[in-house]
């Protein structure tokens, strides 16, 4: 089915025959990983983590080379903070995203 991954907004497309690579993980988002895996559409998915990145993206692309026809996803585990802590971090991405240059 599909390998999923966040990637950094201003990164490149890759060509769609192109194999995932590494690089293009966001892997400033966060310390730990989760990979979850959906096997179909019954509802069988397990949740594989905290692991790093890169244990994360191996997992996760061995996986998929192994079994194509199964949903597998690359997660960002955030560290807990309070509603307002949450709010603000991605107020500042937003605001960054937004601001014009001089």
């Amino acid at each position: 089915m599909a390998l999923i991954y966040p990637v950094l907004s201003d990164a490149p497309e890759p060509d769609e025959e192109a194999l995932p690579d590494f690089a293009e993980l966001a892997a400033d988002l966060s310390d730990q990983w989760l990979v979850e895996v959906a096997v179909g559409d019954d509802g069988d998915e397990g949740c594989f983590g905290p692991l790093t990145a890169r244990a994360a993206w191996d997992l996760a692309v061995g996986v998929d080379q192994r079994r194509p026809d199964w949903n597998v996803s690359i997660l960002p585990l955030y560290l807990p903070g309070t509603p307002d802590e949450l709010a603000a971090a991605f107020d500042d991405d937003d605001d960054d995203a937004d601001a014009t240059p001089a």
